[in-house]
């Protein structure tokens, strides 16, 4: 803070898939000025070759060359002494054993159950997963009952506590890292009289570029063995092969898909053409992304993440900070102004409300880019369309009026620890924290053509995700449809009480199709049973 840099981190997970369909998009869906990237999927991906390309992909595609950390590290070794890049590790650290339920007292409230002597009387399994649903608050109260724990709580799968651990280790890290550097710089300038210190120490675009020449030598990642389809019974021929040029090519990509970073920027919407009306989702005009959640940021703060005096609480010893004078009067004056309803100095007046049926819409749902139209072109494009459009050759490559976007998750679903992602009011555990996404575009024989515009195509490998086992079921825009675009006009010539029953039924249907992702979601964390055993493999791309 001192210094004025700000740290964020991202969890960009998605349960039971790997890296790899991530991976392929090169760093567009986890930031191009990443910093540190850290790979851990070592429960669905195993083969060293993937690791290989998700770290050298971290390199190549994005605009730095970050530090890379893996689990167990044997992975790293050849990105260190062959490109130069710089790595790190994690170790296991070290716990006070938990013997039984009255020993337990005795162990710091943070280790507490963490870890289980042999022959323990303590249930420690049973204290892994602590994180509940809701906390109450004065301003909202859930439509919803709300769970009472957070779901998904395999028995074989760490709980919130391992991985409370583990982020602090991992953050230990970080900071042991920055404090490094500080030295470094520190010793830089007394060696060379002083600061600045010389350009050539803090100036980083050759270092950067010369790790991500010389990465395309590190060896590991796959060879032309390695069919696509492998281990989900849907093998191609046998040169049907993913290529491994795509090793040392700097991917991009798109996805509905998440979490994401940029997740407006990075959706696969963005690159979608409008239809001959101007949307890109036939079927609803609002920008799923921002429908209005059910109540505003921040959630209260959780009682299960709070030790019981006097134990240490990381949040406040992090926020415990000396203010100089100077700091301390600016900050009152930020106070004071908020307090008398004036912008804090240096920020824009806010805009003032829209009107949402007589009452005050919240700023959260407030953007240029809420419908389907602007998500695609801007607001422009609401006006320069023709309602009396309509479609009448479906053979010519115009996009389709049957195309049936599923959205996934509403909200900001960045990856990010503060994003508002899923605070829809239909939901039964709201401070469940889940961004894992897994939305999609379907069509079918009656849909009319689908249209991207992919851009900055520079290698000549264009690649995409299908799922050719989805139904009618996935569809429900052309149901009841008997020709191509249904006659040209698709859905739009409804009017009245038959519009409002189709746009209610397609709601439904919509909320049907959240279920099943999420009930797939489900399905696929249970990738690799107690056992070892794979249970679940349609979804995995390529083995």
């Amino acid at each position: 803070a001192h210094l004025g840099v700000e740290s964020r981190a991202y969890n960009f997970a998605q349960g039971g898939m790997g890296t790899f369909q991530q991976a392929l998009a090169g760093a567009d869906l986890r930031s191009k000025e990443a910093d540190w990237v850290m790979w851990d999927s070592r429960m669905t991906e195993r083969p060293g070759y993937l690791i290989n390309f998700f770290l050298r992909q971290a390199i190549i595609s994005g605009n730095r060359a970050p530090v890379l950390m893996a689990e167990g590290g044997s992975e790293l070794a050849s990105f260190h002494d062959i490109a130069g890049a710089s790595v790190a590790a994690q170790g296991n650290g070290w716990l006070p054993f938990t013997v039984s339920e009255e020993q337990v007292k005795e162990v710091p409230w943070a280790a507490q159950y963490m870890q289980c002597a042999r022959g323990a009387t303590a249930n420690c399994k049973g204290h892994e997963y602590t994180a509940g649903c809701w906390v109450e608050r004065e301003d909202f109260e859930p439509a919803v009952s709300q769970g009472a724990v957070v779901g998904g709580a395999a028995s074989w799968h760490p709980g919130n506590r391992i991985h409370k651990r583990r982020g602090r280790m991992i953050a230990l890290i970080v900071l042991k890292t920055l404090d490094y550097a500080l030295d470094k710089w520190e010793e830089l300038a007394a060696k060379g009289g002083g600061y600045p210190i010389a350009e050539e120490h803090w100036h980083v675009t050759d270092y950067y570029k010369n790790i991500q020449e010389k990465v395309k030598e590190v060896p590991g990642c796959y060879g032309d063995l390695w069919r696509i389809g492998s281990g989900r019974r849907r093998n191609l021929g046998d040169d049907d092969l993913w290529p491994s040029r795509l090793c040392n090519i700097p991917l991009q990509g798109r996805t509905l898909w998440g979490p994401r970073h940029n997740p407006m920027e990075t959706s696969l919407l963005s690159i979608m053409k409008p239809n001959i009306m101007g949307d890109i989702d036939p079927k609803i005009k609002t920008n799923a992304y921002l429908e209005t959640p059910c109540y505003q940021p921040p959630d209260r703060p959780a009682p299960w993440t709070v030790p019981p005096m006097p134990e240490p609480y990381a949040p406040l010893i992090g926020w415990n900070r000396r203010l100089t004078v100077e700091e301390e009067e600016h900050r009152q004056r930020q106070l004071r102004s908020r307090a008398d309803g004036a912008p804090p100095p240096g920020k824009a007046t806010e805009v003032a409300p829209v009107s949402e049926g007589g009452r005050e819409a919240p700023l959260f749902r407030r953007s240029v880019n809420s419908t389907t139209r602007g998500l695609a072109q801007g607001d422009a494009a609401e006006e320069s369309v023709n309602e009396k459009a309509k479609i009448t050759d479906n053979d010519a490559i115009t996009p389709g009026l049957g195309v049936n976007v599923h959205w996934g998750r509403p909200g900001v679903c960045d990856g990010s620890s503060h994003a508002w992602c899923d605070k829809s009011c239909s939901s039964g555990c709201l401070m469940g924290g889940a961004q894992d996404n897994r939305g999609m575009v379907c069509f079918d024989g009656l849909s009319g053509w689908l249209v991207l515009d992919v851009k900055n195509v520079k290698y000549g490998f264009i690649g995409a995700r299908m799922e050719a086992w989805r139904s009618a079921k996935d569809v429900p825009i052309t149901s009841g449809w008997t020709e191509v675009n249904n006659g040209g006009r698709g859905n739009y010539d409804k009017r009245g009480l038959e519009r409002e029953l189709h746009v209610e039924d397609q709601r439904r249907m919509e909320m049907e199709a959240m279920e099943r992702m999420n009930d797939e979601i489900e399905e696929g964390i249970k990738f690799f049973g107690e056992d070892g055993d794979r249970t679940n493999t349609t979804r995995r791309l390529g083995g």
